[in-house]
């Protein structure tokens, strides 16, 4: 991935909703919170360009809008609906003609931008990759964020896209194939992952540091050896420990140490308490899915109790570090912990 293409308003600089007409005439224009220095920091490192859907401004207005919040010298082309057939994102013939005026494959471009139907789902559809730069702290649909970064400051995006990619959601559900997972494996993991990103919003929309994709891609992938486990013979029980050795074979380290810490015992392992935010997420959004619903804790380990009768000594004494982790993230996602399962249960009935 070589070529960045940033979308422009609301992205780059801010839409005033009381002005119409092209941009570069409005009364006052203002550029997007951490923009300036992240162009900055990247602008030796990638190609850079925009494109947008703007119709009331045309390519050189776009330009001119970008000269006066001192930005335009970053990007060495602007694309607009105007200059692309009239065209416009969502649609493929937008994102191809980008690629055929800069010579470039889907995978060597990157969509940055804050509407995630528009230029997520576009982008993603095409091939791209994406960010998407959601300051508003917003769910993705259906919880089922496709795009490989999400950032909620531009200041943040240089750091972002030094990290290693984490895989998509067809390749996690790939690999979960390839591990030979069931249709209702399947069903659970796509489960735990939505209510992992779902926690990781909140927690990020109240100040904590936290990574939703890699929560949600730990959600997918922390059972990645559970049947594997049984067919091999190995102890069904620790089948974290394989799939933490099938993700740090596939170049995924932070994901292996989810995996390797999410089972129910490791919360009162000093060697394999989840440390990290997005380990707790995960471990914790584990223990609210019995099978393929919604559960509190009690229904949760009831069915572990049923299913390993003769850990029933073990899982009892897990209860009350599980509920400290109970009431730690539901502090520092600013929710009651009586109402966490209601709000989840609406966030998954798309109802928030």
């Amino acid at each position: 991935m070589t070529i960045l293409v940033f979308d422009w308003g609301n992205t780059l600089m801010r839409v005033f909703p009381e002005y119409t007409g092209p941009m570069v005439h409005w009364p006052e224009v203002a550029l997007i919170r951490g923009a300036d220095d992240a162009l900055a920091s990247l602008s030796g490192q990638y190609r850079l360009v925009v494109a947008t859907n703007a119709r009331e401004s045309s390519t050189e207005q776009v330009r001119a809008a970008l000269q006066r919040v001192d930005i335009d010298r970053y990007f060495e082309q602007v694309f607009t609906t105007h200059n692309l057939k009239q065209s416009c994102k969502p649609d493929p013939e937008f994102f191809k003609a980008i690629e055929n005026q800069l010579s470039a494959a889907p995978h060597d471009l990157l969509m940055i931008g804050d509407d995630y139907c528009t230029d997520v789902l576009g982008a993603v559809q095409c091939g791209w990759q994406a960010v998407w730069f959601n300051p508003n702290h917003q769910s993705s649909a259906s919880l089922t964020p496709f795009h490989s970064i999400e950032i909620d400051s531009l200041a943040h995006l240089p750091a972002a896209l030094s990290r290693p990619t984490l895989p998509s959601v067809p390749t996690c559900l790939g690999w979960l194939q390839e591990e030979g997972s069931s249709s209702m494996l399947l069903i659970h993991v796509q489960v735990v992952a939505a209510i992992a990103y779902q926690l990781a919003i909140w927690l990020r929309a109240n100040g904590q540091v936290v990574d939703p994709i890699l929560a949600h891609r730990g959600g997918l992938l922390h059972d990645l050896a559970k049947l594997l486990s049984l067919r091999t013979g190995a102890s069904s029980d620790d089948h974290g420990r394989l799939a933490a050795r099938l993700l740090t074979q596939r170049e995924q380290p932070e994901l292996a140490e989810i995996a390797y810490r999410h089972l129910l015992f490791c919360l009162i392992d000093e060697d394999r308490r989840p440390q990290t935010w997005e380990q707790k997420i995960v471990y914790f959004a584990d223990k609210l899915v019995e099978k393929s619903q919604l559960a509190s804790l009690d229904e949760r380990l009831q069915g572990l109790r049923e299913r390993y009768p003769h850990h029933q000594q073990q899982i009892d004494a897990v209860i009350p570090a599980l509920l400290e982790l109970q009431d730690d993230i539901c502090q520092a996602a600013d929710i009651l912990p009586s109402e966490l399962l209601p709000c989840l249960n609406n966030a998954l009935l798309g109802e928030e």
